[in-house]
C-alpha cells in the first residue's frame, strides 16, 4: 500500500505540527507555513504492565467492557470476537464470524456489541453472553468503530469519519480529519477517549487524538519502540487496537499478532521552543 512511502512524510508532519523532532532537538520549532498552523501536542508513553497477547490474534478492534477487553480478530476463514481478562490474557469466549467476512472495528453501545466486517456487514452481539443478535449493513469499507454515546463513529481507511445513527445505520454527518489543513488518511481502530477520538494510522506507530466536531487533529501519541525487536516475527504486523478503562482511566493497546497487550500511560513531550 502507498502509506509505506509515505511513512516518512507523516514523520515530517508530526515534527512540523509539533514543533518537535524524532528524537527531541534543540533549537527552534520549525517555522509555520501557512497562517492557519497550529502547534499540536505530541505524547510519548510508559509501559505501566503488560501481558499475554494470543500471536494468532489479528487485532482490528479493542474495548473494555465490565472489567473484561472484548477484540475483534480479522482476516477470512479466521475471524472473531473474543473476551479477554486484561493481566492475564486469559480467552474466556470466542465467536467465530462466518468465514467469508473480514471482521473490523467493534464498540459497545446500549448493551450490545456492534462488529463492523470489511464487506459492508456488520454483527450484533449480546454485550456479555457474546451470543449474535442481528446483522446491519453500512455503506463502504468498515475499519475502525467506536461512539460518542449518541452516535456509532466509524473509519473506512480514508481521512473520514462517519458519524451513524444506531437505529437506522444511516450516515447523519461526515468529518474530514486533518492535521493543519493536511488531511490524514489511514484512519483504523477507534476509541473514544474523554470528548476525543484516538485513532490508530494504520501502517505507522502513531495513534491521533481527533476533535470529534470539526475533525481537527489535537494531539499526536508516538508509539514507537513499544514492542521490541525481539518480540517480533516474520508474522507480527501493525499496531492496532485501542481500549480504555473509563472507570479506572487505563488505556490500553496492542497490534495484530503481536506477543503483548500494553497498559501505558501518555506523557506530553515538551517542543524545543517552550
Amino acid at each position: 500500500m502507498a502509506l509505506a512511502a509515505c511513512a516518512p512524510n507523516l514523520d515530517s508532519l508530526v515534527r512540523q505540527s509539533t514543533g518537535v523532532a524524532h528524537p527531541p532537538r534543540s533549537g527552534p520549532a520549525p517555522a509555520a507555513s501557512a497562517g492557519s498552523f497550529r502547534q499540536i501536542p505530541l505524547y510519548t508513553y510508559k509501559v505501566v504492565t503488560s501481558w499475554p497477547h494470543y500471536r494468532w490474534a489479528f487485532t482490528e478492534g479493542l474495548v473494555f467492557q465490565d472489567g473484561l477487553l472484548l477484540e475483534s480478530s480479522g482476516l477470512y476463514e479466521k475471524s472473531a470476537l473474543m473476551q479477554v481478562v486484561p493481566g492475564s490474557g486469559q480467552l474466556l469466549e470466542r465467536q467465530h464470524v462466518p468465514g467469508e467476512y473480514f471482521a473490523e472495528g467493534i464498540t459497545v453501545f446500549r448493551n450490545r456489541i456492534y462488529q463492523l466486517t470489511l464487506s459492508g456487514a456488520g454483527f450484533i452481539y449480546h454485550h456479555k453472553s457474546l451470543q449474535k443478535e442481528g446483522e446491519f449493513a453500512f455503506e463502504g469499507e468498515g475499519w475502525g468503530l467506536t461512539h460518542d454515546g449518541r452516535h456509532l463513529i466509524m473509519s473506512n481507511g480514508s481521512n473520514q469519519l462517519k458519524f451513524i445513527d444506531p437505529d437506522t445505520f444511516k450516515t447523519e454527518r461526515t468529518v474530514n480529519v486533518t492535521c493543519n489543513g493536511v488531511p490524514l488518511k489511514y484512519l483504523n481502530a477507534l476509541q473514544y477517549v474523554k470528548g476525543e477520538i484516538f485513532a490508530n494510522v494504520w501502517q505507522t506507530d502513531y495513534i491521533v487524538k481527533i476533535d470529534p466536531g470539526s475533525g481537527d487533529v489535537t494531539g499526536w501519541i508516538d508509539l514507537k519502540g513499544l514492542l521490541r525487536p525481539e518480540e517480533r516475527n516474520d508474522n507480527t504486523d501493525v499496531l492496532n487496537g485501542i481500549a480504555y478503562d473509563e472507570r479506572n482511566d487505563r488505556l490500553v493497546v496492542t497490534g495484530k499478532r503481536w506477543p503483548k497487550y500494553f497498559e501505558i500511560r501518555l506523557e506530553e513531550v515538551q517542543a524545543a521552543n517552550t
